[in-house]
C-alpha cells in the first residue's frame, strides 16, 4: 500500500529549500492536513509526529508537540519524566519548555543544528462543517457531522484565532489551529469534543514559547462555545473560561 505521506518540503541545515515549497505545506496544513518532520541529527535520525498544528496566511506553519513526555534533561538521565512542549517551523529555532514534577519550569529554545528537514503531509482529512463564533453555519451539514459521530469516525477540529485566548485577544494574525479529538460527543442537538492536551501562545507570528505559553483542557463547540481550563506551566490550578471561536470539523477520510 502507498504511503499516504507526501513530501511537500525539504531543507538543508542552512533552512535552503531542495524540494518542494513552503507555501504548499502552509496551504496543505491550512487545509487540515496532518503534519510530520523528519531531522537528520548528530548521532541520530528522528521523525516528530505532531498531536497540533498552526497555519496563516501565505508560507506561515507550525506544528507543535503538546504532549512529549521526556526521560533525559540536558545530557543526563532524570529522575523522573516530565512534560516538554516543542513548537517547530521552518525558521531558524524550535521553541521548547520543560515543565517538570516538582513544578519547575525550563525555558530551552534553540537554533536548529539539524543536518536536513523533511517536511510530509497527510491530506487525509475533508471539513464537514464550519461555523462562525456565534455558532452561525458557514459552510457544510451539521446533521452529515452528527451522523458521522455516530458511525465512529474519526474526527478533529479547527479552531480560528486560537492564539490569545488566554486573555481571549482574537486581535492577532488570521489563523487557524487544529487539535486532535479523543472524545466527541452530541448534547442539545450541538457536536461537542474534549481534545487532547492543546497548547496556546501569543498572538503573533512569529511566536516563541518564550512569549507566552498555555496549557489548555478545551471542549470546543458547535454553538461556537470553547470552554478551556488553562495553566502557564509551574503555575497551578488551571482557570477556567469560556469564549467563543469560529471552528471547522474535519472527518478522516481514510486511516
Amino acid at each position: 500500500m502507498a504511503s499516504a505521506w507526501d513530501l511537500t518540503l525539504e531543507q538543508t541545515g542552512d533552512l535552503e529549500v531542495t524540494h518542494g515549497s513552503l507555501r504548499e505545506t502552509a496551504e496543505a496544513v491550512r487545509g487540515g492536513a496532518d503534519l510530520r518532520v523528519f531531522l537528520i541529527a548528530r548521532g541520530y535520525e528522528e521523525t516528530l509526529y505532531f498531536q497540533q498544528t498552526y497555519a496563516g496566511q501565505g508560507d506561515v506553519f507550525a506544528g507543535i508537540m503538546t504532549h512529549h513526555h521526556s526521560y533525559s534533561h540536558r545530557g543526563s538521565l532524570a529522575e523522573q519524566p516530565y512534560f516538554s512542549f516543542f513548537k517547530y517551523d521552518a525558521t531558524d529555532r524550535f521553541s521548547h519548555v520543560k515543565w517538570m514534577l516538582d513544578n519547575t519550569v525550563f525555558q530551552e529554545p534553540q537554533p536548529y543544528s539539524y543536518g536536513i528537514y523533511r517536511w510530509y503531509v497527510c491530506r487525509r482529512w475533508r471539513v464537514v462543517y464550519e461555523h462562525d463564533d456565534q455558532g452561525n453555519p458557514i459552510d457544510g451539514d451539521l446533521d452529515e457531522l452528527r451522523e458521522l459521530l455516530r458511525a465512529g469516525r474519526t474526527l478533529k477540529v479547527g479552531v480560528r484565532q486560537l492564539f490569545g485566548i488566554q486573555q481571549d485577544d482574537p486581535s492577532g494574525p488570521d489563523h487557524i489551529a487544529f487539535l486532535d479529538i479523543m472524545q466527541p460527543l452530541i448534547e442539545d442537538s450541538q457536536v461537542g469534543a474534549n481534545c487532547d492536551f492543546i497548547l496556546a501562545g501569543p498572538p503573533r507570528w512569529p511566536f516563541s514559547w518564550q512569549d507566552g505559553l498555555v496549557v489548555g483542557m478545551v471542549w470546543p463547540w458547535t454553538s461556537g462555545e470553547l470552554i478551556c481550563h488553562l495553566v502557564e506551566p509551574g503555575q497551578l490550578p488551571f482557570r477556567r473560561t469560556s469564549l467563543r471561536r469560529g471552528m471547522q470539523w474535519l472527518v478522516a477520510e481514510t486511516g
